[in-house]
């Protein structure tokens, strides 16, 4: 949908300012203003102006350097998706120590238990770090 969206805006030549067009005139789909309200507004590649759209290519071409540079991630929620599943099976794996511990009372699993907690507070770390670093990758200031 964004290459689509980059073509509609280029052929239209909706590339300034002053050449900008309203997303009716451009053809886009009535979803495409809800998307500017959430992420794609805030990568900066596409710019409203009074309701009328444009494109930058200078934005484009640093989202594009960034990518080339990250990797290429196709997915940059892939990463936050996979601490939200480690975090969640590390807490039931917490629970389901503490439960044991209720009935066998052992300093083994308390000792093993504060260390799964440790990793947990880890992982959050990491998925608090990683949203940071996503926000100020996809901020439109850069």
């Amino acid at each position: 949908m964004l290459e689509e969206t980059i073509q509609k805006l280029r052929q239209n030549g909706a590339l300034t300012p002053e050449t900008a067009k309203t997303a009716e005139e451009l053809g886009l789909p009535p979803r495409f203003q809800e998307a500017m309200k959430r992420r794609l507004g805030q990568s900066g590649i596409f710019v409203e102006v009074n309701g009328k759209y444009y494109l930058s290519e200078e934005r484009l071409k640093q989202v594009e350097e960034m990518r080339r540079q990250g990797g290429g991630n196709p997915h940059p929620r892939g990463g936050m998706r996979n601490l939200r599943i480690a975090r969640l099976l590390t807490a039931v794996l917490i629970v389901a120590l503490l439960l044991i511990n209720v009935f066998v009372q052992s300093w083994e699993l308390r000792i093993l238990t504060i260390v799964i907690v440790v990793a947990w507070v880890a992982l959050t770390l990491m998925q608090i770090y990683q949203l940071s670093k996503a926000r100020r990758r996809f901020s439109p200031t850069q």
